[in-house]
């Protein structure tokens, strides 16, 4: 009647969820910091400097975040 849970299928799809966690993580805070970016300069009007600079602080900001995920994650295990 029911079947016993595969350990591979649950350690695949735990492992399938972080993955995708760590790309939205870092996707997000880069979608985010560049849409605050665009719209400064738009405002400010600075020839795409602010857009560089929302870029990277994205970038850079997201891997942090992926970094801290990652590592509360293998700490639980």
């Amino acid at each position: 009647m029911w079947k016993r849970k595969n350990p591979l299928n649950s350690e695949l799809i735990k492992y399938i969820s972080l993955i995708s966690q760590l790309g939205f993580t870092i996707i997000g805070s880069i979608l985010l910091f560049l849409a605050g970016a665009i719209f400064l300069e738009r405002k400010f009007q600075t020839e795409g400097i602010l857009i560089l600079v929302g870029v990277l602080i994205g970038v850079i900001s997201g891997v942090f975040a992926a970094y801290k995920l990652l590592k509360k994650t293998l700490e639980k295990e």
